[in-house]
């Protein structure tokens, strides 16, 4: 399901201001740039916003090329009059979907405590991460201010390694928010093994543009970056910064 979802990502990114990969100049550019990045997938290319220049997603990698496919530049794009990252905007757009078509059962919930979250958080951690133990330390005060927190494994170590290994025995448990608790204090989770999504999850993250854990996401798939407390979190919500 998950990597069905990596795909619609990647379609989703394909889609701006009308524009058709049909179109002869990214048809040339496709080319072009299949030689220059054999290794690569490449999501999407469309028309940017700068007038002469054409929008490439390679995972989660956002840059820009000429249309002759000569020059590239790296970088957001940023609407100054009007203030806008428009770089950031096609990101989130994109996560939001994908989040919001995770099905409950591919994510790991902590809800909000007596009813209907304020606010829902997505975070990608790692059962080992100093941070990432030391949120979840803190996801009780969250759900008391009405925050639910959403976990998906991102392992530091990838597909491979003991950072994996622990993600899946949690995701095996029987009590799975019982599980992650143990393991976030450093004790061990010995589980059977099972069909997990945690290397799916780790490839999501990835398509997503995780970097370091925790990664938290909104609903809205703003990346507010890593570990803030509790307090500021909750406080935020209660002045709409969040």
């Amino acid at each position: 399901m998950i990597r069905r979802l990596t795909a619609a990502f990647a379609a989703l990114l394909m889609v701006h201001a009308g524009a058709a990969m049909a179109d002869q100049v990214t048809d040339k550019l496709a080319a072009r740039l299949a030689k220059l990045f054999p290794k690569d997938h490449i999501s999407a290319i469309t028309p940017a916003p700068l007038p002469g220049l054409y929008e490439v997603m390679i995972g989660a990698s956002l840059f820009y090329v000429s249309a002759d496919g000569r020059y590239v530049l790296h970088g957001d794009v940023i609407d100054i009059e009007n203030k806008v990252n428009i770089s950031d905007q096609r990101r989130a757009l994109a996560r939001k979907q994908v989040l919001a078509d995770l099905p409950a059962d591919r994510y790991i919930e902590f809800p909000a405590t007596g009813g209907k979250a304020r606010r829902t958080l997505y975070v990608f951690t790692d059962i080992d991460c100093g941070y990432c133990r030391k949120m979840h330390g803190e996801v009780g005060k969250l759900n008391a201010g009405g925050i639910a927190v959403r976990y998906l494994a991102f392992p530091r170590t990838g597909v491979k390694g003991e950072s994996f290994k622990k993600a899946a025995a949690v995701w095996c448990a029987a009590d799975r928010q019982q599980a992650i608790t143990q393991a976030k204090l450093g004790k061990r989770i010995d589980s059977p093994e099972c069909d997990s999504p945690v290397a799916e999850e780790f490839e999501l993250g990835n398509a997503m543009g995780v970097t370091g854990t925790p990664a938290v996401y909104t609903e809205e798939g703003k990346h507010i970056g890593g570990y803030l407390p509790a307090e500021q979190l909750i406080r935020m919500v209660d002045d709409g910064k969040l």
